[in-house]
């Protein structure tokens, strides 16, 4: 592992432990303190266009009451679904029939229509004033929006996350994707 790969590695541990030492109940709270803030200034940009999130694991930011907010406001959802090592992602709405996707987490079925999102919810271990973003470490959403990007079809990306997950720089890699806004429990900014 290179230094950057080292600087990341320590960055997650720490950034995941700031995470992980919040309770269960601010956890919750501040979701829909960031639906509040993240409805607000995207409703009405999301008519018609695909939104997708995530669904959480472990100690994440929920993005459901947002996600669910912005369905209100007319989005068309989508969840990520894992194909081998790609992913891509799924419509979905909150009757849909969902399989386990590993780690506590769940994915639409196969059945499902697979879409192109306009805006991605995007989780994240860690983010920094500038848009960069922490993910996992498995480059799945780098590597996806990347491929977006190449296209033409470059999608408005939001992390989501707590105020705790912020970093004064998170190291980047040049194929690292940076964000376009985050959402906190403080608030919504573009990047």
């Amino acid at each position: 592992m290179g230094d950057s790969g080292d600087r990341k590695a320590a960055l997650r541990a720490q950034l995941r432990g700031r995470r992980d030492a919040t309770s269960a109940a601010d956890r919750a709270a501040w979701s829909q303190q960031l639906a509040a803030h993240g409805s607000a200034a995207l409703a009405a940009r999301v008519g018609g266009r695909i939104v997708s999130l995530y669904w959480p694991m472990r100690s994440e930011a929920d993005p459901r009451p947002l996600a669910t907010a912005l369905a209100a406001a007319g989005a068309v959802l989508a969840l990520p679904a894992f194909v081998g090592a790609r992913m891509e992602f799924r419509r979905w709405r909150a009757a849909d029939e969902l399989r386990p996707a590993g780690f506590q987490t769940f994915e639409p079925l196969s059945s499902a229509p697979v879409v192109v999102p306009n805006l991605v919810l995007a989780p994240l271990l860690g983010f920094d004033p500038r848009g960069g973003r922490l993910g996992w470490g498995k480059g799945y959403y780098d590597t996806y929006l990347g491929e977006l990007d190449a296209a033409g079809a470059r999608p408005f990306v939001v992390g989501v996350a707590f105020a705790c997950q912020e970093a004064e720089e998170v190291p980047l890699e040049p194929h690292d994707r940076r964000l376009d806004a985050v959402v906190t429990e403080r608030g919504y900014r573009r990047c």
